[in-house]
């Protein structure tokens, strides 16, 4: 055996000729090496993307959980004040009719009140937050130079799902609604573009930019700037597209926004 080597030697059962293969130390060192550290990151990666998994898993599930007591606190909220609402009820009967009220009858009369009160101000915040998801406000101020028309659906030329609106290069675009921004980057037709989730299924997108100013994830205000007008994409001029979708089907924006 020569010096640095040893020999790996195969006998077949059938007793056929033997084989016989050298191999170097540095080599076999070296294999074996690369097989422990293999393993170690093997055994490494296992165990870090467990705990993530089991972590994950767990997130998920007091997530779930978060829910499920929200949907039950909200339910025994709608409970006591139906029970409180029927209580009052009832007193208001015995008061019209002359009966006399218990001295804590004024208490539960108080409470119910306070229970209409807090139910108003709720519808009255609700009411508030649908205001401010219509896409009411113009986000440029300019010539219309085409109109909305999908009646011919998508492989139709005149196929125009928003409003064209001309305006000098570099306006300001300003958000038509409060929103979060869903999307954000570069299209062929509507090259750099920017699209807000108003929420209550409406969407607005805004098309053409040259640049933009939000990223994705971004709370966004009536009225805040998106970014600049520009004639980016399948454009000849500057102008802003401006695209409004409610349950993901393309609306006329002029029905939202305010003449």
């Amino acid at each position: 055996m020569k010096k640095g080597t040893f020999s790996i030697v195969i006998v077949p059962h059938d007793l056929q000729k033997t084989r016989t293969y050298r191999v170097q130390y540095r080599l076999f060192y070296a294999f074996v090496a690369i097989c422990i550290v293999g393993f170690v990151a093997m055994v490494v990666f296992v165990l870090t993307y467990g705990r993530l998994l089991l972590k994950t898993q767990e997130t998920v599930a007091l997530e779930r959980r978060v829910e499920e007591l929200t949907a039950r606190s909200d339910q025994i909220r709608a409970l006591v004040r139906n029970l409180v609402q029927l209580r009052a009820m009832d007193l208001q009967v015995r008061r019209l009719l002359g009966m006399e009220l218990a001295p804590g009858d004024s208490v539960i009369l108080a409470r119910a009140e306070a229970t209409e009160l807090e139910i108003e101000r709720e519808r009255y915040d609700e009411r508030e937050q649908i205001l401010r998801s219509i896409p009411s406000f113009w986000p440029v101020h300019g010539h219309i130079t085409r109109k909305f028309d999908i009646s011919g659906g998508e492989k139709d030329p005149e196929y125009h799902p928003g409003i064209d609106i001309s305006v000098p290069l570099g306006t300001p675009i300003r958000a038509a609604a409060a929103g979060s921004v869903t999307e954000t980057g570069w299209d062929d037709v509507y090259g750099y573009y920017v699209q807000i989730d108003h929420g209550y299924g409406i969407k607005t997108l805004y098309g053409h930019s040259e640049r933009l100013v939000v990223i994705r994830g971004e709370r966004i205000g009536r009225g805040q700037t998106l970014g600049y007008t520009g004639s980016t994409g399948k454009s000849t001029a500057p102008h802003l597209h401006f695209e409004v979708t409610q349950n993901n089907v393309h609306m006329d924006p002029l029905k939202y926004l305010l003449q």
